[in-house]
């Protein structure tokens, strides 16, 4: 058996739970891997599992069509809309082959144009409708997809992708992975975007902010406001990837924060958080905004605590140190009942590599 997985966004595997546990799912599974990226898979154990990892950043959309059917796979993969504009005619054409879509960035276009006047808006607007179509042609074909929540389901549905196969799982990593740390450096630790446009309600009210220190290590500019409150401190020195966990876990508390002013796939974020699950896998409580399906569930399982306003956050921050041992053994029992992704992931592997062996054993 082999599977192909479509990997065209380009984000290093290791920033991927979902992506790299994929390998270690599709393995267990007697299934061979082939990996299509757009640049060389630096990690060392993930190259020693795949049969092969294509380097595609040098390769037309035909070549890259053409070494997938050299394949002959029996299962391909795509991850998101820059996978299926590649794949999109593929379903029709490799009939012995079975495709879905593991859908992890839902394409809702882009909503905050760089170009203003009326041609530059159409443009955006006629790829847009090019690309989606080509997306939705891709999911027609396949033989189900894949989302993290129905929250995710309901969004991805509004932006005319559906199937009557559809499995939920989270973003999240294995349970015997996840780190159940004890107290360390106080304060909250901030990582991910310190963009605008994930963190504009918190620049907009950041004023607000006292009585807690922040520290923050994120990639994109980061406003003046951000960069001047004395209670906000940034990580200025690129941190290797290697070390990046180890320095994060580190503090005591975790912030997590998605602006009402994102768009629907950022704000929606739901079970696609990175940043929920890799706190979470450190053993860290969390702060979190009331962003839609995530803080229902922060609430339920009362792994953290939830803020409507900046200046909420010495008080919750205070809460959780008061109850720290509450929050992690919180974390620890959820993890392993409701997030470890090899239980939750296990229906979906079972039924895509069980239908090829049974079809292998018809021939």
């Amino acid at each position: 058996m082999v599977t192909v997985l479509m990997c065209q966004q380009g984000i290093p595997f290791r920033l991927s739970p979902a992506r790299t546990q994929m390998v270690d799912e599709l393995i267990k599974r007697e299934s061979e891997v082939v990996l299509f990226f757009p640049g060389s898979v630096r990690e060392i154990e993930l190259k020693k599992k795949v049969r092969t990892a294509v380097n595609t950043s040098n390769m037309s959309t035909a070549s890259i069509r053409g070494e997938i059917r050299k394949c002959r796979p029996d299962i391909v993969i795509c991850f998101t809309q820059e996978d299926t504009q590649i794949c999109f005619s593929l379903p029709y054409i490799m009939k012995n082959t079975d495709f879905y879509y593991y859908n992890l960035e839902i394409y809702v276009g882009s909503t905050k144009l760089k170009n203003t006047n009326i041609y530059g808006r159409c443009v955006n607007r006629i790829d847009y409708l090019k690309n989606k179509r080509r997306e939705m042609l891709y999911v027609k074909g396949c033989k189900g997809i894949v989302i993290q929540d129905r929250l995710r389901k309901g969004v991805l549905k509004k932006y005319g992708i559906a199937h009557p196969k559809t499995w939920l799982i989270p973003n999240s990593y294995y349970s015997n992975k996840v780190k159940y740390s004890t107290q360390c450096k106080p304060g909250l630790i901030y990582s991910g975007s310190v963009g605008a446009d994930v963190l504009g309600t918190f620049i907009e009210k950041v004023d607000e902010l006292e009585g807690v220190e922040i520290t923050m290590s994120g990639w994109y500019f980061a406003s003046p406001t951000l960069r001047n409150n004395p209670n906000i401190t940034f990580i200025k020195q690129k941190i290797p990837q290697r070390k990046y966990a180890e320095f994060i876990s580190a503090y005591d508390v975790a912030l997590i924060w998605y602006s009402d002013q994102s768009d629907d796939n950022v704000y929606n974020i739901g079970m696609a958080s990175g940043k929920y699950f890799k706190h979470l896998s450190l053993g860290q409580p969390v702060i979190s905004n009331r962003v839609p399906g995530l803080a229902e569930e922060i609430e339920r399982y009362k792994v953290g605590v939830i803020v409507d306003e900046v200046n909420e956050l010495k008080a919750a921050y205070e809460k959780i140190i008061e109850n720290y041992d509450f929050y992690t053994e919180n974390i620890k029992r959820v993890y392993e009942k409701k997030y470890d992704y090899g239980k939750v992931s296990k229906e979906f592997f079972d039924y895509i590599t069980g239908k090829v062996k049974k079809n292998h054993k018809s021939k």
